[in-house]
């Protein structure tokens, strides 16, 4: 299994390369974001809820596992 860690992934890119990611069931994803406000954060939250990544949980330290997904992680 390989792993592949996508930076930006609650971004308009990072998110579609994310989605395709997903459709390979040998590779775990790692997606990283800072969510700033630099756009809408609305959109990011958006974006995390479609890959299964509950909003509600999100903090600056720790992991979540997608709910849809078990070769997706979220930091």
């Amino acid at each position: 299994m390989y792993k592949v860690l996508v930076t930006g992934s609650a971004g308009f890119i990072g998110f579609h390369v994310v989605s395709r990611l997903l459709k390979k069931s040998q590779i775990h994803i790692i997606g990283l974001d800072s969510i700033n406000d630099f756009y809408d954060i609305s959109l990011k939250y958006g974006r995390l809820s479609e890959h299964g990544i509950e909003c509600n949980q999100l903090t600056n330290s720790h992991k979540i596992y997608s709910k849809k997904y078990p070769n997706y992680t979220f930091f």
